[in-house]
């Protein structure tokens, strides 16, 4: 076999940011060769025609004898491999090779985003280097093991790209069975910072912050947003995607339907929530009334989103993380981020004694078992009342 006479395909940087270029040998065989730069590919490329012209290929059998393979592999050591060949496919170029065939336009941007972190995560590892023909549930559980410092939700993901990888080569029929089957992962808890929720009086506290008013002005323009977040529990992404629209003030009750997500340094809003169940209708208190009140009054004519600059444009979460930190300052209480007050949101319901499914149907949690996860501090002191009700305390 030679490549001699072929020409070199276009080289293009990959999502991960190395090189690639593909050619076909003369059997029609499509292989890749990929580096670290352009130059590599194309040294990689002049090796394997050198090779070629050197070393031709026997005629009696296809294949290599054991002296040219080692002779080959002294000459190529400095370089890159060409990935995949017949003779060795590295996962992390199986993976880029389904994500950007089975994936790229046919999933929401910032899902597609979140796919090439976990790549990139994966091609920090040795794992990514082996042939995915050879990868055992052995090596994935070490690969999970090695990922110790991160927390479950980062390995939960890592798992999620695995399985689906593999789930594409076992209907592929690269491999048999996938590997990731029967593989043990960390409890949920695993390295997950709780955030805790603000007590009321903290609440109060921060209110005051974001309604103060100086001069006649809000002090901080985006305060009242924050109270329409504490008293309805919206994600920050759920809040920043918001148009008037979504609001109905006769029925007193907010939509949620969309979400913001920042995709490639931009903000981007998604026709859909982050979950199917995120998609839900929540009532407004008098308080997230008065909020609805207060944003109406600074909404910029013509514009639809009710979390919006001055200049009618989105709001960012940068924005919006300002005003609770400034609050935070001027409140005295601990900064614990926008999603404290989500969580407060959850709390203020547990307290007055609803359900623990209707709570999760407020958040748009699509079980009751993530509520009960996300939130089981809130349950430690009912199972304690409990406990000492069953031995008569």
């Amino acid at each position: 076999m030679t490549i001699v006479h072929l020409k070199l395909g276009k080289i293009t940087k990959r999502s991960d940011g190395r090189y690639q270029a593909g050619y076909r040998d003369v059997d029609g065989k499509r292989k890749f060769i990929t580096c670290n730069s352009e130059e590599e590919v194309l040294e990689r490329f002049q090796v394997l025609q050198l090779t070629q012209e050197k070393e031709p290929e026997p005629e009696k059998k296809p294949g290599r004898s054991k002296a040219a393979a080692g002779k080959k592999a002294v000459m190529a050591d400095p370089i890159p491999q060409a990935i995949p060949t017949d003779d060795n496919i590295p996962l992390a170029d199986y993976a880029l090779n389904w994500l950007e065939t089975f994936k790229r336009g046919k999933i929401r941007p910032s899902s597609y985003e979140r796919y090439q972190f976990c790549l990139q995560l994966l091609c920090k590892d040795e794992l990514a280097h082996l042939d995915v023909r050879a990868i055992r549930l052995e090596d994935i559980q070490m690969y999970i093991n090695r990922l110790d410092a991160m927390s479950a939700s980062t390995i939960k993901k890592q798992r999620l790209l695995l399985n689906q990888v593999f789930e594409h080569a076992v209907l592929s029929g690269v491999i048999q069975r996938s590997p990731v089957q029967g593989a043990q992962m960390p409890p949920q808890s695993h390295n997950t910072k709780v955030i805790y929720p603000y007590e009321k009086d903290e609440q109060e506290k921060l209110v005051a912050a974001f309604t103060e008013e100086k001069n006649g002005r809000l002090r901080l323009r985006y305060g009242w947003g924050c109270v329409l977040i504490l008293e309805t529990g919206l994600r920050a992404g759920e809040a920043l995607a918001l148009e008037w629209g979504d609001i109905d003030e006769e029925k007193r009750t907010l939509k949620v339907t969309k979400n913001m997500v920042r995709v490639d340094g931009k903000n981007f809003v998604q026709r859909t929530t982050k979950t199917a169940s995120g998609k839900r209708t929540i009532p407004l208190n008098s308080r997230a009334m008065e909020a609805v009140q207060h944003l109406i009054a600074q909404a910029i004519p013509g514009c639809p989103y009710v979390f919006a600059t001055q200049t009618g444009k989105h709001l960012s979460y940068r924005n919006l993380l300002a005003t609770m930190e400034n609050a935070c300052e001027a409140a005295g209480v601990e900064q614990r981020g926008l999603h404290a007050l989500r969580h407060s949101f959850a709390s203020n319901l547990y307290a007055r004694g609803v359900e623990i499914k209707v709570i999760s149907k407020l958040l748009g949690h699509a079980s009751t078992q993530i509520t009960y996860d996300r939130y089981v501090h809130l349950f430690e002191g009912e199972i304690d009342d409990t406990l000492r009700q069953a031995v008569g305390i």
